[in-house]
């Protein structure tokens, strides 16, 4: 399914969500946002990075689990580990593409 078609429906029905309204990852969806320019600009991988290591140690000095937290930090690490470090954090989706872009 093209990808503006799908977007376009979630954003009717109940997933509709700010992401697609405003900050699309998938380029080619919307314009003006970092997707539709190879992912330049925006809020920067390596500062989700930081972001979520930040509340990692929140979580730990908490004594808290954050299983999901901790799986999004592993794979903002691995696309930084890949030389994606400078790219808009909407990049990491890059990771579960079906074409390898």
């Amino acid at each position: 399914m093209d990808p503006a078609v799908l977007s376009g429906i979630m954003r009717v029905s109940s997933g509709g969500n700010w992401v697609l309204d405003k900050y699309n990852p998938w380029p080619g969806v919307a314009a003006d946002v970092p997707a539709a320019k190879d992912y330049a600009g925006g809020f920067g991988v390596d500062l989700m990075l930081k972001d979520l290591g930040l509340a990692a140690n929140a979580a730990i000095e908490s004594k808290s689990t954050i299983a999901l937290g901790e799986t999004a930090r592993n794979l903002f690490a691995l696309h930084s580990q890949n030389g994606n470090g400078h790219l808009d954090f909407s990049s990491v989706l890059n990771l579960m593409r079906y074409d390898n872009k």
